[in-house]
Formats: structure tokens, C-alpha cells, sequence
């Protein structure tokens, strides 16, 4: 089983939190989400590989440091496209399972990807994490890695589900704390200031005062 973790250029990244963010504190703050969420996933020695898919230059330095795969995409296509070229680049290396998370799941926990793991037992099935609301998909284990047309986006637990249970995949929820929140709105940013700190991101929000712009 290899980690996937698709990450989009920093320029474009976060949109939603420009109300409260600069563009450069929103690239920060991608940079930084994106180094927790790869000690996570690294600390936890539960994957054969992690790869991070992604024509975002800034990106590269970090994955450098931390001593892992880097796939260039081919464009910027969304998520759904760099998870497909992800999916492709496992199978034509004989991977059999992919476990596919975004960067912006900054309190994600080694014990978390390794409890996962442990719970997907199957060569032919998925195991989804959903966001907090139960709209979004925020970890998903699928095997093999291009068994499900991948579908991020809005209702994007929903529509996996669906489309799991239509192939007749073995599909099974898990609920997460850390990984179940992704940062994208102004309230997410409120939930991870209140959480005890933990990752680089909550550093990084401290140090900007987000709290008082938030109050």
C-alpha cells in the first residue's frame, strides 16, 4: 500500500479563506499543512511509499527534505485528474492499493493512517474517512488503485459510496478526528485554534494571530 497525496499550486490553493488570509498567508499555510500531513503519513510506517503528485514548485524542497516520491502532473486539472495519473502511475509499478488523502488535513495522526490500514483487509474494496460534515472525502483506500472513478468535490463521501457499492466493491466508513478536518473555510480555521496544538499549521496560524481575526 503506498500514500497518494495530490497538492495543487500553492497560487491556487485556499481561495475561500481570502476574506481573512493574504495570498501569501494562504501559501504558507498549504506549505505547511503539507509537511504535517506528510510527517503523519510517514511517522506512522505503515506504507510502502508515499507519493506526492503535484506540478507545484514550491511543493518540491519539502518533499525533498522528507526523502520521498514526486510525481509531476500534467496540468492543472483538479484534484480528481492528478488522483487519476496517482492511480496510473501505481498500477503500471504492480502497486496494489493506494491510500489517497488531500494536504489539508493538518491534525491528521500517525495511530490514524495506522488504524486505517489495519481495517482494509481487502484486494478489492474502499475504505473512506469522511470530512467532519459527511460532505467531503478526506482519506480514501481503494484496491486496486483505479477501481473507482474519483469524484472530489462537493458530496464527494456520498458519491464515492455510490459509486463503490454500484461496482459492488467492499466499501466500509471510517470516522477520524484529525483526518476528518480539512481546512478550506473560516470556520475550519476556528476549529483547528481551538484544538490542543499539535503540527506545524497551528504554529504557523498562532503566529499570524488568527484568532483575533476570527473573534
Amino acid at each position: 500500500m503506498w500514500a497518494v497525496i495530490p497538492f495543487k499550486r500553492i497560487q491556487q490553493a485556499k481561495q475561500r479563506l481570502a476574506p481573512i488570509l493574504s495570498s501569501e498567508e494562504r501559501e504558507l499555510l498549504s506549505l505547511n499543512m503539507l509537511e504535517d500531513v506528510l510527517e503523519a503519513a510517514i511517522s506512522s510506517e505503515v506504507f510502502d511509499g508515499v507519493l506526492v503528485a503535484t506540478n507545484c514548485e514550491e511543493a518540491i524542497p519539502i518533499i525533498r527534505r522528507k526523502g520521498i516520491l514526486h510525481l509531476q502532473t500534467s496540468a492543472d486539472l483538479g484534484l480528481n485528474h492528478a488522483a487519476g495519473e496517482a492511480a496510473d502511475w501505481l498500477l503500471n509499478n504492480n502497486i496494489g492499493t493506494m491510500c489517497l488523502f488531500p494536504a489539508d488535513i493538518p491534525l491528521a495522526k500517525a495511530a490514524e493512517f495506522r488504524h486505517l490500514v489495519s481495517c482494509h483487509s481487502v484486494k478489492r474494496g474502499m475504505t473512506i474517512v469522511p470530512s467532519r460534515d459527511k460532505g467531503g472525502t478526506n482519506c480514501l483506500i481503494l484496491s486496486p488503485p483505479d477501481r473507482l472513478p474519483f469524484c472530489f468535490g462537493t458530496d464527494s463521501y456520498a458519491e464515492h459510496l455510490r459509486q463503490g457499492l454500484q461496482l459492488k466493491l467492499s466499501c466500509r466508513t471510517k470516522f477520524s478526528d484529525g483526518i476528518g478536518l480539512d481546512i478550506d473555510t473560516p470556520s475550519d480555521l476556528r476549529a483547528i485554534s481551538m484544538r490542543p496544538k499539535q503540527s506545524l499549521t497551528q504554529n504557523y496560524l498562532e503566529k499570524i494571530e488568527i484568532q483575533s481575526r476570527l473573534n
